[in-house]
């Protein structure tokens, strides 16, 4: 009895030590005693690298709402808003929901793609609903009211929520950017701002399904995501989907700059990632 009663003292022994051992080893594990030295400029140059943008140095003069903030970085930082509480996608599979209201915009929690460009220009101070409705009622032939949806009168409830109505009404109102995307290219890359609309075909068929906002957030690479609302994923998003989607229109509104938008040592700042 007294033999047992001495080997379980000892193996009781053994595993604390054994217990001790581990929390030392784990311990060491969180420091370096080894001294870190920064990468050659060479390995740097490889590295990936983040887009620091500074929106006050774009060029970007106007200012809707006369808050400070340019329109730009208004309607950039309008569309950012909505990305803390995303909302859900009208088409999205399940959701019961209408896609006609009066007043025009969904309840906060829902959405279409459109619904975030109309929600992000409200920061700015642009209603973008009583905008479109003022161009259609000007220029109803202008736009494909009558052939898609056979109108034949405009509808403000409506029709700015439409994703083919907003690609005329940028396309006649806004400043029409470059459509191809090199990311590896800067001064294409600089072309790209934050607060800038963009069109894409997601499924690739041909016709427009899809708008965003840049944002002012980059992927490692320095690629601009787009905040948007999607069947896929079902709710607002923050993604790259420059390189990934066709895109088919890109657009600065109202549009009006100043000095010059592409200059690296002015405007973009990159950090080794």
């Amino acid at each position: 009895m007294s033999s047992q009663k001495s080997n379980l003292r000892a193996l009781l022994l053994v595993i604390l030590i054994l217990i001790i051992i581990l929390a030392v080893v784990i311990s060491f594990s969180q420091f370096t005693f080894k001294k870190e030295y920064p990468p050659p400029t060479s390995l740097q140059a490889l590295l990936p690298r983040f887009r620091l943008i500074d929106m006050d140095k774009a060029g970007i003069e106007t200012d809707r709402d006369k808050d400070g903030i340019n329109d730009q970085e208004d309607i950039m930082l309008g569309a950012k808003k909505q990305l803390a509480d995303p909302a859900v996608n009208i088409f999205s599979e399940g959701v019961d929901e209408p896609n006609y209201y009066n007043g025009g915009d969904p309840p906060l929690g829902f959405a279409l793609c459109t619904d975030i460009i109309a929600r992000a220009f409200k920061e700015a101070g642009f209603d973008l609903m009583q905008l479109v409705d003022d161009d259609i009622t000007e220029n109803f032939y202008e736009y494909p009211l009558q052939k898609i949806w056979g109108q034949r009168y405009p509808d403000a409830n409506i029709d700015y929520r439409r994703i083919q109505n907003l690609e005329v009404f940028f396309a006649r109102n806004a400043e029409e950017l470059n459509i191809t995307f090199k990311p590896e290219d800067t001064d294409n890359l600089v072309q790209w701002l934050p607060g800038d609309i963009a069109f894409f075909d997601m499924d690739k068929d041909g016709h427009t399904d899809n708008c965003g906002i840049i944002s002012d957030f980059t992927t490692r690479k320095g690629i601009p995501k787009i905040i948007y609302n999607y069947i896929d994923p079902g709710y607002t998003v923050e993604i790259d989907i420059l390189g990934q989607s066709v895109i088919t229109g890109h657009y600065r509104y109202p549009g009006k700059t100043t000095g010059n938008t592409g200059s690296d040592s002015e405007n973009i700042e990159e950090a080794g990632g």
